[in-house]
């Protein structure tokens, strides 16, 4: 009971940090804009040049969105609390170094929700693609948006300045927004860029995006995907738990 109530307290905790982070920092106009033109910029650039289905423009569209969406402000966020003494006074309530992250993940996860649907529903629409199933999109979103927003938490953690927080998430967005399949299927890539894009959290966002549009049921593929977001979330917030400590010691 007690180690039950202890992890109660530890998502409410993350909850009211979150909520103040999406409050300061996330739901402005300018970061709706950055998250969307960049992604879709990309993406109009390759579509005109090659044909791609649009099962493919929708999967891959949506999880770019997230990830420039979520790590644009995420990988800044605590860099800036820093520089103003914000995260000091944090760090003076009763709150572990994993629930205050998580909560921080969690504000760029709502982000990521609300971005996805603004792209995901209209852009079905217009290209005629059909989910076939709803709540297993939702789901692969809701997966996606925590692990990118913890990536951008361990950029954050590492980066000293914004400066040097901006060129580390863009060292790690851009590569993957080519090499995760996001533009071609991975089937169609040369197998040693398929073995890397294996290590990449973009590739098994845009899986399971595709995987539960063309497929109602719940498929071995879909599984793995979410379980490798899940561990990708976890194993990121506790890196970044780690490198926050040495950095403020």
């Amino acid at each position: 009971m007690a180690a039950s109530n202890k992890w109660v307290d530890s998502f409410v905790k993350a909850f009211y940090i979150a909520k103040k982070d999406a409050k300061v920092y996330y739901f402005k106009a300018p970061n709706f804009t950055y998250g969307l033109l960049m992604p879709i910029s990309l993406f109009l650039a390759f579509s005109i040049a090659g044909q791609m289905n649009s099962s493919l423009i929708v999967s891959g569209l949506t999880s770019l969105v997230i990830l420039f969406g979520t790590t644009s402000i995420e990988a800044v966020a605590i860099v800036l609390e820093k520089q103003t003494g914000t995260f000091e006074r944090l760090l003076a309530a009763p709150v572990s170094f994993f629930t205050l992250l998580f909560g921080k993940a969690v504000a760029g996860f709502f982000f990521g929700l609300v971005l996805a649907t603004v792209i995901l529903i209209p852009l079905s629409i217009v290209s005629g693609t059909v989910v076939a199933n709803p709540m297993l999109v939702f789901i692969a979103i809701a997966f996606s948006s925590l692990t990118f927003s913890a990536l951008g938490v361990l950029v954050s953690a590492y980066a000293k300045w914004v400066p040097e927080a901006q060129m580390l998430s863009n060292f790690l967005r851009f590569p993957m927004a080519f090499l995760a399949g996001t533009f071609v299927p991975l089937e169609l890539m040369p197998s040693q860029l398929s073995v890397v894009a294996r290590f990449l959290p973009l590739t098994y966002s845009v899986e399971a995006l595709r995987t539960s549009m063309n497929d109602s049921a719940v498929t071995f593929t879909y599984l793995l995907d979410i379980l490798a977001l899940a561990l990708f979330s976890f194993v990121l917030l506790v890196i970044a738990a780690k490198v926050l400590q040495k950095r403020l010691e």
